[in-house]
């Protein structure tokens, strides 16, 4: 349990710090903006959701409220089923949107400015959620994989029999 906590509150904090870190630095040193079509900063506040969905909702604040106390309540409730590597995708998720949830509060939406060829625009916290989001779906492909693929066998349905015709339990699992 205090190795979750640990992992969650530094990944949280790197994330928090350096999407926080870049805003500021974008917002006082690059006003103007600069790049060409592929690859741009340019300073954009996004009041909706993901990617500019649901622009201009002030209920944007309370539907990201709920998404991270679903996020929390998740780590809550699966603390002792999560690996690390799931820990840390699902605080780095959990970061992202915090500092979003930051800007929501503090600037009344959140700063994007890195915009890639005809992507919309985002920034180090939304690169986050989405690196959370993908190592996630991985996750679950793989372990949804290795639980089709290995799968337990109770004891009492393994007795083999050797060539003295005793009865012998093994604890095996099968593939």
């Amino acid at each position: 349990m205090k190795k979750i906590i640990k992992i969650v509150l530094i990944v949280c904090t790197i994330i928090v710090i350096l999407d926080q870190l870049t805003k500021f630095l974008v917002i006082k040193y690059i006003s103007s903006g600069f790049g060409n079509q592929n690859f741009k900063v340019e300073i954009v506040e996004n009041t909706g959701m993901a990617f500019g969905f649901n622009d201009g909702n002030t209920k944007n604040i309370f539907l990201t409220v709920i998404i991270l106390f679903i996020i929390i309540s998740f780590l809550r409730n699966q603390k002792n089923e999560l690996d690390t590597k799931t820990t840390i995708a699902v605080s780095l998720a959990l970061g992202g949107g915090i500092s979003n949830l930051i800007d929501r509060i503090f600037r009344g939406g959140v700063l994007d400015f890195i915009s890639i060829w005809k992507f919309p625009k985002f920034n180090i916290a939304d690169v986050s959620i989405c690196i959370a989001w993908f190592l996630l779906i991985i996750f679950l492909i793989i372990y949804t994989n290795k639980k089709d693929v290995i799968k337990e066998v109770p004891k009492e349905e393994l007795i083999i029999k050797d060539n003295g015709n005793k009865n012998r339990s093994k604890n095996w699992k099968t593939r």
